[in-house]
Parts: structure tokens; sequence; C-alpha cells
């Protein structure tokens, strides 16, 4: 089967693995600074715990980023899906992934899920896709 772009998607599915770890470590860095950022917002106070804060966000988002990139890019690359379809496969996927960690972490139910993780993953997914999907494509 050859994509659209005259590409096999095995060759596909390569070059969208060759660019996993540098989009999950975009991906991490950039929940990092926004969760760190929206803690500073909310305690209205910047102090050395924001590093920590930011430390172990970079570490929690970094673990989930390569293993469910992984996945995701694979998904990308057999289905040779498009850039619409595949940027719609990260939003949804990063955002139920978020939420089933959120509850997993802070034994809450459906209804304790905090908006505020919106405003974390969904521009996380566009940064790993961008990083990842789209760069490819762009570099192909």
């Amino acid at each position: 089967m050859i994509s659209s772009e005259g590409q096999r998607p095995a060759g596909l599915t390569a070059s969208y693995l060759h660019q996993l770890f540098p989009a999950a470590m975009a991906t991490a860095v950039f929940a990092a600074f926004a969760h760190a950022g929206l803690v500073a917002i909310a305690a209205r106070s910047i102090g050395l715990e924001l590093l920590y804060i930011a430390g172990l966000s970079f570490v929690v988002a970094l673990v989930p980023a390569l293993a469910g990139g992984a996945i995701l890019l694979l998904i990308c690359g057999i289905f040779a899906l498009r850039l619409p379809a595949s940027l719609l496969l990260f939003l949804v996927v990063i955002q139920a992934v978020a939420i089933e960690l959120e509850m997993l972490f802070f034994e809450g139910g459906f209804n304790d899920i905090s908006w505020q993780y919106g405003l974390i993953t969904a521009p996380a997914s566009v940064v790993a896709w961008y990083r990842s999907v789209y760069y490819a494509h762009k570099n192909t």
C-alpha cells in the first residue's frame, strides 16, 4: 500500500519513529513549564518549589510521551493518516491519557477532573504532533 505522498507506510513509519525522542522531549519540556506556570499563577508566588514541580512534571510527562508517542506514531504510520486525522488522534488520545493519569494519581472520579490540565495537555498534544508527524511530513 502506497500513500498519496508516494511513500510506503513502512518508510513513513520509520521517519515518524525517528522523531519520537525529540518530540517527547519537547512535549515534556512544554508540559513542565506550563504546569509550573499554572502553579505559580494559582499560588501567586515564585520560588524554589517551582523547580521541583517542573522537574517532577518533566519526568511524569516524559515517560508516557515516549511510550504513548511510539504507539501513536506507529498508528499514524501504519494507517498512513493524513495531517488533520493524525492531529485529531493526538488530541483525543493525549486528553484521554491525561484524564486517566489524573484519576489514577489523585484517586478521584470523573467529576473531580481539573479543567486546568486541559490548558496543559491540549497545547502539549499540538507540540507532540508538530514535532513528530508534521515535522516528518515537512522534511520528507
